[in-house]
């Protein structure tokens, strides 16, 4: 039995940029806010596609600010048509990208010197 390969495939992330920031002076509210921006596609190459992905988490009192963007690199096969290339890119990728961002925010807030934070599991097509 041979393997097909998937016409749309993850290739690689990167952690282009992150920050956080805490106050100090008051409790830190555990209730927080996940917001994403994700940017249109872009074409390298003709078959393959960047998806910037910015992630800001903050909490109720304004403690606690983490802000991450990432970039997740992805290939399509070239007979993949417009709209299903639009479909695959629009959902499926951020909801392949999101898992390592969420990774990457509590590793960082578990180093922080505060509670780490482990984001819900989202369905970030629906925001």
């Amino acid at each position: 039995m041979s393997e097909s390969t998937a016409k749309f495939r993850f290739v690689n992330y990167k952690i282009k940029e992150s920050s956080i920031k805490i106050s100090t002076d008051k409790q830190l509210d555990p209730h927080i806010n996940v917001k994403f921006d994700t940017s249109t596609g872009t074409i390298i190459d003709g078959h393959k596609m960047r998806l910037d992905l910015a992630t800001t988490i903050t909490n109720g009192n304004e403690t606690l600010t983490i802000s991450v963007k990432a970039e997740g690199y992805f290939e399509f096969d070239n007979d993949i048509t417009q709209e299903l290339q639009d479909k695959f890119f629009k959902i499926n990728a951020p909801a392949i990208l999101f898992p390592y961002i969420r990774a990457y925010i509590s590793t960082l807030t578990s180093l922080s010197g505060i509670e780490t934070i482990i984001l819900p599991t989202l369905n970030i097509s629906r925001r």
